[in-house]
């Protein structure tokens, strides 16, 4: 019985650290990162009615990049990329870009939060580098579109909205394959452990 139990934590003590092996190879294939922030100078809207808690198509008035950028779009002069718009049942109908920066095409849409006055997006998808972001690895690079509504007072004021892009995309609330994985063989070992300390008590 001591015998079994042993090999079962080696085994899966291999396992684990091969899993991490793995995940870690994984990450670092994708050699492009950076993320830019942006500012809307327009006036964003949205439909059908006025209310952003309801409606499925956004509008950025005027989407232009602010100063926060870092790793592939660091140091990037002011890009602007006019108005933008979105619709929450169409999963690829955002793209924005220019040949300077890059272009962005979004494959899902999801709805992160839905309070009175906000609502935000996390967007996935595909980023194709352009002049100064050079190119990619891998090109397109998956990335995320995150952005946020908000609307003073709720349901009938004016609209104002704020993102950001990622490379590679942030992370899902829903986790990852491998970090189940992970997480799962790490309390399987625990459970194990602590079952082999009870036994070796009562012995």
């Amino acid at each position: 019985m001591q015998g079994n139990l042993d090999i079962m934590i080696k085994t899966l003590m291999r396992v684990s650290f091969a899993a991490a092996l793995m995940f870690a190879a994984t990450v670092a294939k994708a050699d492009s990162v950076g993320s830019q922030g942006f500012a809307d100078l327009g006036s964003p809207s949205v439909s059908p009615g006025a209310d952003i808690n309801n409606a499925t198509q956004f509008t950025i008035g005027s989407l232009i990049t602010n100063s926060n950028s870092l790793g592939v779009f660091a140091g990037i002069s002011t890009q602007s990329f006019g108005s933008v718009t979105f619709d929450t049942t169409n999963p690829t109908s955002l793209s924005f870009g220019n040949a300077t920066f890059g272009t962005f095409s979004s494959t899902s849409i999801t709805q992160t939060s839905n309070t009175a006055g906000s609502v935000s997006f996390n967007i996935l998808g595909n980023f194709v580098g352009g002049s100064y972001t050079g190119t990619l690895t891998p090109n397109p690079a998956p990335a995320s579109f995150t952005i946020s509504f908000t609307q003073t007072p709720a349901g009938t004021g004016a609209i104002s909205d704020s993102s950001s892009l990622s490379i590679p995309p942030v992370a899902s609330s829903v986790p990852e394959p491998s970090s189940i994985m992970l997480v799962g063989l790490g309390v399987v070992s625990m459970g194990v452990v602590a079952r082999r300390k009870k036994a070796a008590v009562v012995a």
